[in-house]
């Protein structure tokens, strides 16, 4: 089920029309249709506004219940999201739920772009991140420190720890993240 599938199931669920949601969430009902259909890809910041008025978290708008023992996503269906200001997307990858949070996603960087910064998207301290350079010339930004990667490699750090990225190439970066424990 993609993205918008999900949020119009929700929202049927809760007998709302689309213009309703639009009000509940003060976005336009043009909006919440595109994203409905597929035709936009929302910002975290409007997926939060989404999720408040339907009275769930951003994580269940991802949600799916695995048929029997394997859930197979195709490339297609991972939901995307975006963030106000800042070029990076997240393709939500399928296996990357669990208890109801977010924990993989590949993330797109445009050439010689800054990705989106920590204090955006909240982790514990102590939870440990492995990110994985899958396309292009990168920097992590560590807690004040640059590391250059390439396709192929990988850091494990500590999320609570400031962290971001940048890239440093003229042709899109794509890298894995994951957050363990």
């Amino acid at each position: 089920m993609s993205l918008g599938e999900r949020i119009r199931q929700l929202r049927a669920e809760r007998g709302l029309q689309q213009r309703q949601l639009a009000e509940k969430a003060d976005l336009t009902p043009s909006m919440v249709s595109q994203i409905e259909s597929g035709r936009l890809t929302p910002s975290l910041h409007t997926l939060g506004k989404v999720a408040a008025a339907l009275g769930v978290s951003i994580a269940a708008l991802f949600d799916q219940e695995p048929q029997g023992r394997v859930q197979v996503t195709r490339k297609k269906a991972y939901p995307v999201v975006s963030f106000d200001g800042v070029g990076e997307k997240w393709a939500v990858l399928g296996a990357g739920l669990f208890q109801g949070k977010v924990r993989a996603v590949v993330s797109t960087l445009p050439p010689r772009a800054v990705g989106v910064r920590t204090d955006t998207v909240v982790i514990e301290p102590g939870q440990m991140k492995l990110f994985y350079v899958i396309d292009g010339k990168v920097v992590l930004l560590y807690n004040g420190e640059r590391h250059v990667l390439e396709a192929g490699d990988s850091a494990y750090l500590d999320g609570g720890t400031p962290h971001g990225w940048e890239n440093l190439g003229a042709k899109t970066a794509k890298a894995l993240w994951v957050i363990l424990g």
